[in-house]
């Protein structure tokens, strides 16, 4: 969530090379291919052409790495007929390929409404998905048909992440009800400890280019920041427009700080267990239990950070980067934030929950995020499902939780008038392994 995302890590590094080879959809491309560098991150991924018999109806066509990854990788794919063909011979195809770790080959299947006649055939381009956006491929895979082609069905490669375990020691959970449940200080009034409602470093994030103040209801009356909401029952925080900015208390207007004599006109909402719960660590289940709102320029979050307060690391579990209505509802990035001997590093995957689980939806119902943080790999879990898998280059930790809601920067300009934007939470919870 903090600093530097993959926005900052794609300008000026995806540079694309293609040289073209031909294939039989029998076997994966070992000549040169269409090449897609993935993120700069020592990388690359090819689609090969391929050849069908000239009455087959479906094709497949063969996405390699150049090596099998440590972590999840995710691409996306769309298909279109080519310049010189009628659009009657391919129904409208989008999706993702996801590679977890140690997966290196996989396919894609493209349904053809009508055999292809010679001469004709159907390009397939690949893209980076999300994180936050994404730039097409200017050179494609292609599907042709031969008289002499045979179809042959063939499989990529699957390696399951591992499941969540059972068992197990709760030894953190709070449903955010207490009336108290959160304070600027990070304590309640009779002295213990409870959600704190800004950063370490103040109630602003101007390296992100934000556009909302972490506000508090206490210190910015004007706004109201969090509540129970009256449908659910649940608590709820949100960012919203300000249209008169907020106030500094001493008669002016709080200013952005990264855009000269501009106030802020959103508030922003967060809530940090550091003074609550900061002993997550190895072996540690973290799960969030939240429904988010679709609501354009927000940028809602689930995430951990160091319990020294030291950046990096960080691990993220949920961010959904809102950048406009067509944002997918079943999208979220996860990630995770280090440092090497090169400087600040991270490895992310934006991933589409409905590969895990039919009809997923994180806005239109309560759903349940979490990872365990394992000694060599961190594995991030929908609803239980496993989704997504990072290595552990952030170390043991301990950690404490972040949950909040954030406005512009990497979501881009807001949309005005759908504000608030809101994050409701029916619970949270920590579980120890050993």
């Amino acid at each position: 969530m903090m600093q530097t995302t993959r926005r900052d890590m794609l300008i000026g590094t995806a540079s694309i090379t293609f040289v073209g080879a031909s294939i039989s959809s029998a076997a994966y491309a070992q000549a040169p291919s269409t090449v897609l560098p993935v993120f700069d991150e020592g990388f690359s991924v090819s689609i090969g052409d391929t050849t069908i018999g000239s009455s087959d109806r479906l094709a497949q066509l063969p996405v390699t790495l150049s090596t099998p990854p440590n972590r999840t990788i995710v691409v996306e794919y769309s298909a279109r007929t080519g310049a010189s063909e009628s659009a009657a011979n391919l129904a409208a195809l989008r999706g993702q390929v996801i590679f977890q770790p140690g997966e290196q080959k996989k396919l894609i299947e493209v349904p053809l409404l009508r055999p292809l006649q010679t001469g004709e055939a159907v390009e397939v381009q690949l893209a980076d998905f999300r994180y936050p956006w994404h730039t097409y491929a200017k050179k494609i895979g292609r599907i042709i048909s031969s008289e002499s082609a045979a179809f042959h069905v063939t499989s990529g490669d699957v390696v399951e992440l591992p499941p969540l375990p059972t068992g197990g020691s709760v030894v953190f959970s709070d449903d955010l009800l207490d009336p108290h449940f959160a304070s600027d200080s990070g304590f309640r009034p009779d002295g213990k400890p409870c959600w704190q409602s800004r950063f370490n470093h103040g109630r602003r994030h101007d390296s992100n280019r934000e556009l909302g103040y972490y506000a508090d209801p206490a210190l910015n009356p004007e706004t109201m920041v969090w509540g129970v909401a009256s449908s659910t029952g649940h608590r709820f925080i949100q960012a919203e427009r300000m249209e008169k900015g907020l106030s500094d208390g001493n008669g002016g207007k709080l200013m952005l700080g990264w855009q000269k004599d501009v106030p802020f006109k959103y508030s922003a909402a967060i809530i940090t267990s550091r003074t609550l719960f900061d002993r997550i660590t190895t072996d540690s289940y973290v799960e969030f239990n939240v429904k988010m709102a679709k609501v354009v320029g927000s940028w809602p979050a689930l995430w951990l950070k160091r319990a020294n307060d030291a950046w990096p690391p960080e691990i993220d579990l949920l961010e959904a980067f809102i950048t406009s209505a067509d944002f997918p509802s079943d999208a979220i990035t996860s990630s995770i934030h280090w440092v090497s001997e090169k400087g600040h590093q991270t490895y992310g995957a934006t991933v589409p929950l409905g590969h895990v689980e039919p009809a997923a939806n994180i806005f239109s119902r309560f759903n349940r995020f979490g990872c365990l943080i394992a000694e060599k790999q961190i594995v991030y879990y929908f609803n239980g499902k496993p989704y997504c898998a990072m290595p552990n280059l952030v170390g043991p930790g301990p950690w404490y939780m972040l949950i909040d809601v954030a406005v512009g920067g990497v979501a881009g300009e807001p949309d005005p008038s759908a504000f608030p934007a809101a994050m409701q939470i029916a619970g949270v919870k920590v579980v120890q392994f050993s």
